[in-house]
């Protein structure tokens, strides 16, 4: 009678062990936590070149999707630049932006204990290719498009929220370049210095540039510098983030001649 119940027991915990262990397997080849929301092991939104890829877009636009680095540290707004350019055929790395198209100033100083600094609405502030620098907001991209571009035109639009922004541009296949944070994280205030007409500005810190290339029911789906690929984030934290950095965004045309 013992062996029989020795038999019986060692018979569960042989079940429960091979049960336990498909679960698991199944719970990482899925990706998802314990609210099953979709994740990478680490615990970023599963980017869209993922075989296990858990999020599937309503539309999407086929933009190239860049990588920033090693050679632009803190160029994602270039970056971001070059993947519209690239996706309306012109022939532009982010580099050439950065170096060519780009006005940058990295001119910090200081006057009687004051710092004083350039505009991130007008310049890049800093340089791209180092990674002791900010960045720019959109004026700079619409700036060095329109002066260096003859196949392609920019504006910025602000104050949208981005369900309008899909609606009126990716929908239309047409990408923008939003301003969000890396990653999604909660910004920051960052540093502050004084600019030349006096007005005290802060920079935001975690400020990271990206490509609109569209979206689901419960997501935004973006070209991120960061990874070079497409990555998809719930739209209730892009929106946050959206207006976190001022609502703003870029749509960059082509020029019909």
């Amino acid at each position: 009678m013992k062996k029989h119940v020795w038999l019986i027991f060692a018979v569960i915990v042989i079940f429960s062990t091979v049960f336990l262990l498909f679960n698991d397997k199944n719970s990482y080849a899925t990706g998802q936590d314990a609210a099953g929301e979709a994740r990478n092991k680490d615990n970023r939104p599963y980017e869209s070149d993922n075989e296990d890829y858990a999020v599937v877009a309503e539309k999407l636009i086929d933009v190239p999707a860049i990588c920033q680095y090693p050679e632009l540290p803190t160029g994602c707004e270039a970056t971001a630049a070059a993947m519209v350019l690239q996706y309306y055929g012109i022939n532009i790395t982010a580099e050439d932006f950065a170096a060519g198209w780009l006005v940058c100033d990295a001119g910090f100083y200081s006057i009687n204990g004051l710092q004083y600094g350039p505009d991130p609405n007008e310049v890049f502030a800093g340089d791209p290719f180092s990674e002791y620098s900010y960045g720019c907001y959109a004026g700079p991209i619409v700036s060095a498009v329109n002066k260096n571009s003859a196949q392609c035109r920019a504006q910025k639009i602000t104050g949208e929220s981005l369900e309008t922004l899909c609606a009126e541009y990716i929908d239309q296949e047409k990408p923008l370049l939003i301003w969000a944070t890396m990653n999604m994280k909660q910004s920051e205030q960052g540093d502050t210095w004084y600019l030349q007409n006096g007005a005290r500005f802060t920079w935001i810190r975690g400020e990271h540039c990206l490509v609109l290339v569209g979206y689901n029911e419960d997501h935004y789906f973006l070209n991120d510098p960061q990874s070079g690929s497409t990555a998809a984030y719930e739209k209730e934290i892009v929106e946050v983030r959206f207006k976190e950095l001022g609502s703003q965004a870029v749509y960059i045309s082509k020029v019909n001649r």
